[in-house]
């Protein structure tokens, strides 16, 4: 919990924006919605990953958002990731790194050094199948309790980013990616042996969704149904898993005989 005389002295997120000049708050109206989701943790040594400096291809430019959020954290470690070179003196607790959200490599490399996190923010590119990529990828580096939040989620819409205004569910658009989650998170309910149980589905408990904001919180989801005998379902499913699984190797091993077979009889006809 945090200090409640701390917390009436303290600056709000949207003073800090206004502050360091980021667009979280005026272009966007992101921070009340931040600190939502981060006050509880203000006093922690929390770990936090934005991915985005700002300031574009110019290595002087950019860090007002994660100035913002070491301010804000004052006992946290903020690291960043841009795809440009980026020499900003942002003070001991910030960190940037170089590479590319579109690189698992990359995103590996920076898990190696920051272990699990608190917060992940997608500032990225803003690319639909990146966001996407990247979700999948960081998703199990955040810790439990913590949330992911993905920026600038309009681009869903827009073509030059992967998007798509005229067929709204098409399945490519980010913003249908995390509209199936809210059926993930009710996997307990779905009575259907069929239905595939993922990660996602086990490890995520509420998604939000705001303009141009996605907001994902991280924590075991073992709700039991209701109505359903969810227990009994969720042992059919991983049995149909297994069998799927085990008949996807035979059909593997077949197309592999069977393109030796073929590879032989051209031998043979030689």
């Amino acid at each position: 919990m945090h200090d409640n005389k701390n917390y009436k002295t303290m600056k709000s997120l949207t003073d800090l924006a206004i502050k360091y000049k980021t667009d979280k708050h005026g272009i966007h109206f992101y921070t009340k919605i931040y600190e939502k989701y981060m006050l509880p943790k203000i006093d922690q040594e929390i770990g936090l990953l934005e991915i985005g400096v700002g300031g574009y291809d110019d290595p002087q430019k950019g860090g007002e958002s994660l100035k913002m959020r070491a301010d804000f954290f004052s006992k946290g470690k903020i690291f960043s990731l841009d795809y440009f070179e980026k020499k900003l003196n942002l003070g001991s607790r910030i960190k940037i790194f170089k590479g590319s959200q579109s690189n698992g490599e990359d995103l590996m490399r920076i898990i190696n050094e920051t272990g699990e996190l608190d917060f992940i923010i997608d500032d990225g590119s803003h690319i639909n199948r990146d966001v996407i990529y990247t979700f999948k990828t960081l998703f199990k580096s955040l810790k439990y309790g913590g949330y992911y939040f993905i920026e600038d989620t309009q681009t869903s819409y827009t073509p030059e980013f992967g998007g798509d205004a005229f067929y709204l569910k098409n399945k490519k658009n980010l913003i249908n990616f995390f509209k199936d989650i809210v059926d993930k998170i009710n996997y307990m309910e779905i009575k259907n042996p069929f239905y595939q149980i993922d990660y996602f589905a086990k490890n995520i408990t509420e998604i939000y969704f705001y303009h141009n904001l996605i907001v994902i919180k991280k924590n075991k989801n073992d709700e039991v149904s209701n109505v359903l005998d969810s227990t009994k379902i969720y042992k059919n499913k991983k049995k149909l898993n297994i069998f799927f699984h085990i008949l996807n190797q035979y059909f593997i091993i077949l197309l592999i005989i069977l393109k030796y077979e073929t590879l032989w009889r051209d031998v043979r006809a030689v």
